[in-house]
């Protein structure tokens, strides 16, 4: 093999390499391939007291909400669907290891039509603050637009090992502008 040749082969592992290497470095934190149909989500707060609030504002009208910070939509609607909707709920569901949950509840393909965000009261009403209950509404809710874990930044609600961060960060923004 000539000496061109080897170091042909050599620069393009080398590249290959380095892009991988960037790839990862840049992972995306989808959660599989989930995702609405498009843009426009119906949302049902179903959640009460003060965990209906936090719902809310994690979703739709805190300045930096999933609504007001991505280019979904959540259009409110006035009960449970299973139409291109998020359902929002608390409740008493028992010491069963989980704070929040998200959930595909219909489905075809990779497409979401219905999807159910849940609060665990039995865990977050001992001695979680509210900033703790805002990061796991705001975690549920990219969950159901596609989202999965983000352990890269400190600064995401989408980082489920720490409760600190009721908001998601410009990687979530980027990540769900490009998924919708």
């Amino acid at each position: 093999m000539s000496l061109r040749r080897v170091l042909v082969v050599w620069g393009s592992l080398l590249v290959l390499t380095i892009t991988l290497g960037a790839g990862a470095a840049f992972a995306t934190h989808r959660w599989d391939c989930w995702a609405y149909g498009d843009y426009l989500i119906n949302w049902y707060n179903g959640a009460s007291g003060t965990y209906h609030y936090i719902f809310e504002e994690e979703a739709r009208t805190d300045a930096d909400s999933w609504h007001n910070y991505t280019d979904i939509e959540l259009v409110p609607i006035n009960s449970p669907s299973q139409y291109d909707s998020i359902n929002a709920f608390n409740g008493y569901y028992g010491f069963n290891g989980w704070l929040g949950l998200a959930e595909i509840i219909y489905y075809f393909g990779c497409t979401v039509t219905e999807g159910r965000a849940r609060l665990n009261q039995s865990y977050l009403e001992s001695g979680y603050s509210r900033t703790n209950k805002e990061h796991v509404a705001c975690q549920e809710v990219g969950h159901l637009f596609g989202l999965d874990h983000n352990h890269d930044s400190s600064n995401t609600c989408m980082n489920d090992t720490i409760l600190t961060a009721p908001q998601p960060d410009s990687h979530d923004q980027e990540l769900i502008n490009s998924i919708y």
